[in-house]
């Protein structure tokens, strides 16, 4: 296994208050707190984020919730009232970051408006993630990640019809990843002029940035990105997946000369003795077709080829094994942060912070138990 990293955390010592909820803020601040952040989520009483009862539940915890929320911590507020919105403020004063899902708008409507926050804490970094930002024609549209693909020129590039992508690309790359690298990148800032920032982060901008160089391609040839014909998207034989006899998928991307000549060279080797070897797609295919997948992946090692590896074989896969890239939790393996820094840490009940965290901002029993629903 990997040797966890043993130098201090580069987050430690900062605070993150997440209101956010569902998947793209929370994945962020997920990213933060294995980075060395104390993440406090900020939940609503009444139930917390809908994500916690959201099927398979183990032992009172969204399987789905857990995943990105462990190592976080958990006080309820209803922002709702006055009370809640109160003690959020003193608990704001705590803070050096705040991460925020809403709306556009909402923030100002429930009397916590980023521009005057910001006023009231000069040091304080908020960050906004939003669909499609806090400007523009689209700002107050409601949507979804594939929306947000589809304005950001991501599902007409990969074909426009068809099931959505198995990854969140807008959410999770376009959103949380580019509001981390912000917030890092406001924190650093910090050091140097003392000032904090608000940060408006938009899904579908972040998504097309991931299309950068392949649309700038694409316009100075005044031309569409061709789906399934570009070189990274299917229109090069040897970058594609194939179905292989045991119905696997083989992964085949020799891209670079020497390894495609080294993939040339095995696969001429197997054939009959005489048969020249079809290197198009539909010879790959008849080719791959007639051996099990892992055979395949032993025979090719060395020629940028592997295997399209199923969710219940990652686990126990040698390399994420050797990795540690899995952790127990709920009895289940989950996917660890990808830094050094990352820690194995309980999920948060709603709420179990409230004592601790909430008590210790010196404000009246009272008003903590309206602010809370009850401490």
């Amino acid at each position: 296994m990997i040797k966890p990293q043993t130098t201090p955390p580069p987050l430690l010592g900062v605070r993150v208050l997440d209101l956010s909820r569902l998947l793209p803020g929370p994945y962020c601040t997920w990213t933060l707190a294995a980075l060395g952040a104390e993440v406090i989520r900020i939940e609503p009483p009444t139930g917390g984020d809908y994500t916690r009862e959201l099927p398979p539940v183990i032992d009172g915890h969204g399987v789905f919730f857990a995943a990105i929320n462990r190592g976080k911590r958990s006080v309820t507020l209803d922002l709702r009232r006055e009370e809640g919105r109160e003690v959020f403020r003193a608990l704001l004063k705590t803070a050096d970051v705040l991460v925020e899902g809403f709306k556009p708008g909402v923030m100002a409507e429930i009397g916590l408006d980023p521009v005057r926050l910001r006023a009231d804490h000069p040091r304080l970094i908020v960050c906004s993630i939003s669909g499609y930002g806090q400007t523009g024609p689209l700002a107050l549209e409601p949507g979804h990640d594939l929306n947000y693909q589809g304005y950001a020129g991501i599902i007409a590039a990969a074909g426009g019809e068809g099931t959505p992508w198995p990854v969140q690309v807008a959410d999770l790359a376009g959103g949380a990843q580019s509001a981390a690298l912000a917030i890092v990148a406001a924190l650093l800032g910090r050091l140097s002029h003392g000032e904090g920032a608000w940060l408006d982060c938009s899904m579908t901008d972040g998504s097309m940035a991931l299309l950068a160089p392949h649309l700038a391609t694409a316009l100075a040839e005044s031309r569409d990105l061709n789906p399934g014909g570009e070189l990274l998207t299917g229109g090069y034989s040897a970058y594609r997946s194939y179905p292989c006899a045991d119905g696997g998928w083989l992964t085949v991307a020799p891209l670079e000369p020497k390894f495609m000549a080294r993939l040339v060279g095995v696969l001429s080797a197997l054939a009959e003795e005489g048969a020249e070897l079809d290197t198009s797609e539909e010879g790959f295919r008849r080719l791959f077709l007639t051996r099990p997948r892992d055979e395949w992946v032993t025979l090719l090692q060395g020629c940028c080829v592997g295997p399209a590896l199923g969710a219940q074989e990652l686990p126990t896969h040698p390399q994420h094994v050797a990795r540690g890239t899995f952790e127990p939790v709920l009895g289940l393996p989950m996917v660890r942060a990808p830094f050094p820094w990352a820690q194995s840490a309980e999920v948060p009940r709603l709420g179990e912070g409230n004592l601790a965290i909430l008590g210790a901002l010196g404000l009246p029993a009272s008003l903590l138990h309206a602010a809370t629903g009850g401490l």
